[in-house]
């Protein structure tokens, strides 16, 4: 399910300091001019790298993301290509350096065969020797952290609920809460997410011709107790 009035207050419950340690991320393990961002969520990592110089192209299935991205770039007069695209199934006019999947997007989709076609796509999309760096919430974080987790926030101007039901192995139902008191709107949304193992993601990875891949914990080596994992893949 893509995110709707949400989007507009996705940035203020997020960490500044998990983009800075992402931007370092990418540029360590890949060379690019030219990037597609899958899922750009509020456009925050796409208007990072063309804030460097770097050509990018940032799409989501959401219109109320893109449209909170839009406003960031002209607030922050940077240039952009936004397009609504469902990465299940899109192409490209032409090949690009760098693809992006991040912020556990890909967790969004819940079928094998959804993610086959993903990483299908992103192959095809892809120059020779070019990198796809994405991530997902680990099975440790799903069926451990986000076991019935609960957050609760409250002050004078915002009330936030966060609470996750833990459906089957990797398998889990958001439902999130806003209360804008200044505003005076409220926000409901029902989101479904779905991890699976290391080794499946490896399968199908291989199943859409990449080769050479290699995976992180939290931007660190891999552990198998971490809640996110980075993926960074090279067509060769």
């Amino acid at each position: 399910m893509s995110y709707e009035n949400f989007a507009y207050y996705y940035d203020s419950l997020m960490d500044p300091q998990f983009y800075n340690d992402y931007e370092e991320f990418i540029n360590e393990h890949c060379d690019f001019h030219e990037v597609l961002e899958l899922g750009c969520g509020t456009g925050e990592m796409a208007i990072r790298l063309s804030q460097k110089n770097k050509k990018v192209f940032a799409t989501d299935i959401s219109d109320d993301m893109l449209n909170v991205t839009k406003q960031k770039a002209m607030y922050k007069n940077v240039d952009l290509l936004l397009q609504k695209v469902d990465m299940r199934d899109f192409s490209t006019s032409y090949p690009v350096d760098l693809i992006l999947c991040l912020c556990d997007s890909l967790n969004y989709l819940l079928e094998p065969q959804d993610i086959l076609d993903t990483f299908i796509n992103v192959y095809h999309s892809l120059k020779h020797d070019g990198t796809f760096i994405f991530d997902i919430d680990s099975l440790y974080k799903m069926n451990n952290i986000l076991n019935n987790y609960q957050e609760n926030e409250e002050d004078d101007d915002f009330l936030f609920q966060w609470h996750v039901e833990h459906i089957d192995n990797g398998f889990v139902h958001h439902y999130v809460y806003i209360h804008d008191k200044i505003e005076n709107e409220i926000v409901e949304e029902h989101h479904y997410q779905k991890t699976f193992a290391i080794e499946k993601y490896l399968e199908w990875l291989k199943q859409a011709g990449f080769i050479h891949i290699d995976y992180y914990s939290d931007f660190n080596e891999y552990k198998e107790e971490c809640e996110r994992i980075i993926f960074v893949c090279r067509k060769e």
